[in-house]
């Protein structure tokens, strides 16, 4: 019989770690500005729209795509 609290932090735990892996596989800017060159050229290079945001795992900055 599984105990609910046990539950629940193992599935914490499997999102932590997601969010970990989700994190490590991004590419990771010391800088806004640096961040927001690297959306400048995705931008002419991919027609996308990066918008960068300061990543509260690492403390660096990532690109994500936003809407038109």
């Amino acid at each position: 019989m599984s105990n609910g609290i046990e539950d629940w932090f193992e599935r914490q735990q499997t999102a932590n770690q997601n969010r970990l892996d989700k994190c490590q596989n991004k590419r990771a800017f010391t800088s806004e500005a640096e961040a927001r060159a690297h959306a400048a050229s995705d931008r002419v290079q991919f027609g996308d729209r990066f918008t960068p945001y300061r990543c509260d795992i690492c403390g660096d900055w990532h690109l994500t795509r936003s809407g038109s």
